[in-house]
């Protein structure tokens, strides 16, 4: 049944060679999907009574998210993703959400539903850019926050063995991790309507992705390759675009996510695939230095008694003047990372610092007359220099300009 996915892109494909804006050749292509959902939706209507014939109803569901998503995966341009959108929003879409409500925790199930969902909020070669009078971005965050709440509320209350952990409940997780990723960077969302008009949906998913990292022991983020990079990639969209929401995250969550980044800093170098270690690398050094940077832009303010701080960054000052050794730490990781070990991307490990440095300069002090003094004579002078060379010429800000000095 894997197969169905790769065959079904394989003939969107082949569709995509002339369909052009021929709507009545696109639904006769959909005709075979349309029946399966016609009779799933009839199996579900029963899935309360005795009747319901359970195995049957989820073989049918598993062969449509396939099929979908092969289809969805095919259909690369704006003209042919609407056809798809509007032939599955909102019936079908309902459908599938329901099945995930159903059987969330059969892997089996959900893992092609999720993917099929993943697939369809990918921006691949800009085709989800909708009209400024088109409410059609929205309304495909909203059924991807429906689906990321529906399947996460549910799965965080299964008790899975440790030995199951990763099939029955990680990869899910991941999953939906790339989804919600995709949604925020994908560009054809105004994320600020949401809560303009008062809608939920944001703040539903990004709750539920706080409530399910939560349930994720540190190691159990390392130690998988594709949660590690979903969980990364997503965590620096997260700090770029949206610093208000982990600005306001109650103390015990904001230190976690700033220990997942220390860890992921420091666990990195050893693994098999050196690429992959690479790009969680550089989402780790830039969530770092998004959150470094909105910091110090706080701290600047109130030093200088601007106008009264949001909810948000007097959450994080408070949270730093109870736990100063936090950025303390971080900055002394980066640094005996850059400085000791083999650093394979030091660019992006050099963002970070400056501002690490500015908003922890007595540490630093501190930190260089240690690894100063840990060298051996003939060797602290010319230490001494390069910690001289290093901070030349910089000025007390973040700017471009000074951070490339």
């Amino acid at each position: 049944m894997k197969c169905r996915t790769t065959f079904y892109t394989s003939l969107g494909r082949l569709l995509m060679v002339d369909l052009g804006e021929d709507e009545e050749r696109f639904e006769q292509f959909m005709l075979p999907l349309r029946g399966s959902f016609d009779i799933l939706a009839q199996m579900l209507s029963q899935a309360d009574s005795p009747v319901f014939r359970n195995d049957e109803a989820q073989k049918l569901v598993i062969g449509v998210a396939r099929d979908l998503r092969g289809v969805a995966y095919a259909l690369n341009t704006k003209i042919a993703f609407m056809m798809l959108f509007e032939w599955i929003y909102p019936t079908y879409t309902d459908l599938l959400i329901r099945s995930i409500q159903l059987w969330y925790s059969e892997p089996q199930v959900t893992t092609p539903i999720l993917k099929f969902f993943a697939e369809l909020v990918q921006n691949r070669s800009q085709r989800l850019h909708f009209d400024v009078s088109s409410p059609n971005g929205v309304l495909l965050f909203r059924e991807a926050s429906k689906v990321i709440c529906s399947y996460g509320t549910r799965i965080l209350n299964v008790e899975i063995p440790k030995e199951r952990i990763y099939s029955m409940k990680l990869k899910g997780v991941s999953i939906c991790f790339v989804m919600l990723k995709a949604t925020l960077a994908g560009n054809y969302v105004n994320f600020g309507v949401f809560r303009l008009y008062g809608d939920d949906a944001l703040e539903n998913v990004l709750q539920t992705f706080i409530k399910l990292l939560s349930s994720i022991p540190q190691n159990d983020l390392l130690e998988y390759p594709k949660l590690s990079q979903s969980y990364y990639f997503l965590l620096e969209c997260l700090t770029s675009d949206h610093m208000v929401f982990i600005g306001s995250l109650e103390a015990p969550v904001f230190l976690y996510l700033l220990a997942t980044i220390s860890e992921g800093l420091g666990a990195l170098g050893g693994n098999i695939n050196p690429f992959a270690d690479t790009m969680v690398c550089t989402s780790c050094c830039n969530a770092l230095d998004n959150i470094v940077t909105y910091i110090f832009k706080q701290v600047t303010a109130k030093a200088k008694r601007r106008a009264v701080t949001s909810a948000s960054s007097a959450n994080v000052l408070s949270i730093l003047e109870q736990r100063p050794e936090i950025l303390q730490q971080l900055l002394a990781t980066v640094l005996n990372i850059i400085m000791f070990e083999e650093c394979r991307n030091q660019f992006s490990m050099s963002r970070p610092l400056l501002g690490l440095v500015l908003l922890n300069s007595d540490y630093f002090t501190q930190l260089r007359n240690t690894i100063i003094s840990s060298q051996p004579p003939d060797k602290q002078s010319l230490m001494a220099q390069g910690f001289e060379n290093l901070m030349d010429g910089i000025e007390s800000n973040l700017m471009a300009k000074n951070r490339d000095r």
